[in-house]
């Protein structure tokens, strides 16, 4: 009896101590902090190389613009072929109490319209010089008909004269602060002292309308 006890008993207690290894171990391993495990890298987006060829050269930069100026106009073939008419005319308007024969006068055509031109001009005589703007009144044929003068200090004269265009390009000659013009009139007066002693030479304005053969 007593040995059946004892035998009870070791069984039961193996049964209990088999409990409690496996709570232990349960325990193990649900308190155990579970080791990480390595992460992949993320992907990255392999990035797209543009070939030099394909990048678009930067853009100049743009130069600063220039001052607005009225185009250089030309006399037309008559013209040309009329100067001798055009000095005679403006020398008897510039300087009408000298003899024109003396006088040699160079212009500059501010604008035209229809029958008009409208003319800054230099005549020099052996004495006296001046310089002004006129108005050229042509005929049908290209003919000189008359010269007006504007007079000195009149505004009204010169509205009634010339058009807003021709009057745009004078402001060049008459501007005391501009160089440009002061160097232009003195062109025109260095070419009347060659045309002294050299009669048959034309005016500048005839020969930039002149072809270069």
């Amino acid at each position: 009896m007593t040995t059946k006890l004892h035998r009870y008993f070791r069984i039961v207690l193996l049964m209990f101590l088999t409990i409690m290894l496996a709570g232990c171990a349960s325990a193990l391993v649900s308190t155990e902090t579970p080791i990480p495990t390595a992460l992949s890298p993320t992907s990255l987006p392999t990035p797209t190389l543009i070939p030099a060829t394909d990048i678009p050269a930067p853009l100049p930069t743009p130069l600063p613009t220039q001052p607005p100026f009225m185009p250089v106009i030309t006399p037309d073939a008559i013209q040309v072929e009329r100067w001798r008419e055009y000095q005679t005319a403006l020398a008897k308007g510039i300087l009408p109490t000298y003899s024109f024969e003396n006088i040699v006068c160079e212009w500059d055509i501010l604008a035209r319209s229809g029958q008009e031109v409208y003319v800054w001009a230099v005549c020099a005589s052996p004495n006296v010089d001046d310089t002004r703007p006129a108005v050229i009144h042509l005929g049908a044929d290209g003919s000189v008909q008359s010269v007006e003068i504007p007079k000195r200090g009149s505004l009204s004269d010169f509205n009634r004269l010339f058009p807003e265009v021709a009057q745009a390009k004078m402001n060049w000659y008459v501007d005391e602060m501009d160089d440009s013009g002061k160097e232009m009139i003195r062109e025109l007066y260095n070419h009347i002292e060659y045309r002294r002693t050299h009669p048959e030479e034309s005016p500048l304005i005839v020969l930039s309308a002149t072809p270069i053969p």
